[in-house]
């Protein structure tokens, strides 16, 4: 393999947590919000053509993706992702009932917060493809598996069977499975994904229309103005077939952008996960969900020697320079620092290749650690 496997774990979590921390800085940005430390300098200069306009609340943006969040924290999808990751590892799999009272856990909890008395169950789809990152790395060696353990996961999610909802975070998952096992072709990644997902929906349209673009050399900025259009089409398609369309809808084909423009940054330049990045987070489209999608697909297909020093270094300092309050910068996903992200990948791979202990300590005396036979030997139950 060009990479290890356990590198690839590791890059798949650190790019979509340092994407997550890169995309809500640049955020953070566009709407004139300065770091509170001089530590923390901007990772991303705006560009000139990114010209602000503050006055009170209101923002201007010299580009079609005018819409930039205030900077709020909207990391949930990854706190659920860091909660998924621990009940694999604590379960030695999947174990629905552990997942279910994981999510429940989760969903009273006052991290996971709507600003509504009463919490919403459904996840947007790219919220739960981020969710859903560590059992696509569990079971990515076997896509029938992948597709059965996946389903009964986000199954735990939803209160209603939605082909499309479903068909995002699968497109996601196995593109993912593809690159922790080398067998994803740059080329081929988007036909061999719609061919998997086994649909025609308003994701597939939008994965279509970036396998265009990618042909055509199209730039970021072309890129993004025809996703958003093509998006809009696709809904105005809907809303003349269905006598009554759900303003909020999770079908809302809107909704699929991040996926694809997480694509289409990652297929322009697979093997530079630094510019995958930074042109999802210039983007300014849903910046979090955009970058994480994007740092996930590129880590798990160029490892973890790809993530960028200076990026760890400066999310580290953020988590531990910062009070948890409210406008602090970006952390990684409240679980600490980068290297905590880099033990939870570790763990979560010892566990999918069988180790007997794999919370034991690096320095421990079970530094050689045992590998059991799959379904035999089980840590003991006191």
């Amino acid at each position: 393999m060009r990479h290890s496997l356990l590198s690839k774990f590791q890059g798949t979590i650190l790019g979509a947590v340092l994407g997550d921390s890169i995309g809500l800085q640049y955020q953070r940005q566009l709407v004139g919000i300065l770091p509170q430390t001089e530590d923390l300098e901007p990772i991303l200069p705006l560009t000139k053509h990114q010209q602000l306009t503050v006055s009170g609340a209101t923002l201007a943006l010299n580009s079609v993706n005018s819409n930039v969040p205030s900077g709020k924290d909207s990391s949930a999808s990854g706190r659920l992702a860091v909660a998924c990751a621990q009940s694999l590892i604590r379960c030695s799999g999947l174990d629905l009932k552990d997942w279910r009272d994981t999510w429940e856990a989760f969903a009273k909890s006052e991290t996971y917060h709507r600003g509504s008395a009463e919490f919403e169950s459904i996840l947007n789809p790219c919220e739960a493809a981020v969710a859903a990152l560590p059992a696509a790395m569990f079971f990515h060696e076997n896509k029938a598996k992948l597709h059965e353990k996946i389903m009964l996961a986000i199954e735990v999610w939803s209160n209603e069977n939605n082909p499309e909802w479903e068909t995002a975070i699968l497109a996601v998952e196995y593109a993912i499975a593809r690159a922790l096992k080398e067998k994803l072709d740059p080329a081929t990644a988007i036909e061999q994904t719609i061919a998997y997902v086994k649909t025609d929906n308003a994701l597939t349209e939008l994965l279509l229309q970036v396998q265009i673009l990618l042909e055509k050399g199209a730039d970021l900025e072309t890129a993004a103005t025809h996703l958003c259009k093509s998006a809009t089409a696709l809904r105005e398609r809907q809303g003349e077939g269905k006598k009554k369309l759900q303003t909020e809808s999770i079908v809302n084909p809107g909704n699929f952008i991040p996926i694809a423009l997480a694509f289409y940054c990652f297929l322009n330049t697979p093997e530079d996960l630094r510019l995958s990045v930074v042109r999802a987070a210039r983007t300014g489209i849903t910046g979090q969900l955009t970058c994480a999608l994007t740092g996930a697909l590129s880590g798990a297909y160029n490892g973890a020697a790809a993530i960028p020093v200076e990026w760890r270094q400066v999310s580290s300092a953020a988590v531990k320079s910062l009070p948890k309050a409210e406008g602090r910068e970006p952390s990684v996903w409240e679980i600490g620092s980068d290297a905590t992200i880099v033990e939870l990948a570790n763990n979560l791979f010892a566990v999918w290749a069988g180790v007997y202990r794999p919370d034991a300590s690096l320095d421990s005396a079970a530094l050689a650690r045992a590998v059991a036979a799959p379904y035999v030997i089980r840590p003991r139950k006191i």
